[in-house]
């Protein structure tokens, strides 16, 4: 039965520069990735979040599994600093 995630994160220290929050999601437990852009790679984009100062989203419908969250900022420049989940999130 797919279930309904509440994320939270600390939003960056300066938002001036920054266009959005992007959530990733990745099926596995992946919080050993220290290359973010392999992080990315094959994840899903959970959600674009135009309020830059964000600390929060909630990840509808997530179906059974383990999954490995991320959150970047991002701007026309590309993705600046992420983080991902301390413990991969076992959905069940």
């Amino acid at each position: 039965m797919a279930k309904d995630i509440n994320l939270t994160w600390t939003a960056p220290t300066t938002t001036a520069d920054v266009d959005s929050i992007k959530i990733y999601r990745k099926a596995g437990d992946h919080t050993s990735e220290s290359d973010m852009d392999v992080f990315r790679t094959g994840a899903t984009l959970a959600a674009t979040l135009t309020n830059a100062s964000a600390t929060s989203h909630i990840d509808t419908g997530v179906a059974d599994g383990t999954y490995t969250y991320g959150a970047f900022s991002y701007n026309t420049g590309g993705f600046g600093p992420g983080d991902l989940i301390d413990t991969a999130l076992v959905v069940a």
